[in-house]
């Protein structure tokens, strides 16, 4: 399963798009429950809100969804966001 999408440009800018993808591995899918199965934790679009805006531009896009691995969480399982709900590098909860 490909599970990176790299367009790479000339300029010095990248942008990271680390929660469009929708793959999910079948037995990824198999263990989620009625909410995990509709992906709703997804930024959904923003790949294409971001396509054009800024010309000549690296994007790094993850063609997997969140629920399999979410690429931009500390491996170590430290909080982005101390003191609020948050999910690690393999989700095993939602922000709610």
């Amino acid at each position: 399963m490909t599970f990176l999408e790299i367009s790479p440009a000339d300029s010095p800018l990248v942008i990271g798009l680390p929660h469009t993808g929708l793959d999910l591995p079948e037995d990824v899918r198999d263990a989620l429950n009625e909410t995990g199965r509709a992906v709703t934790d997804t930024d959904w679009h923003i790949h294409e809100l971001y396509e054009g805006l800024v010309e000549n531009v690296t994007t790094v896009r993850t063609l997997i969804h969140r629920y399999t691995i979410d690429v931009n969480r500390d491996p170590s399982g430290a909080s982005l966001y101390p003191g609020q709900n948050t999910t690690g590098l393999v989700p095993t909860t939602d922000f709610c």
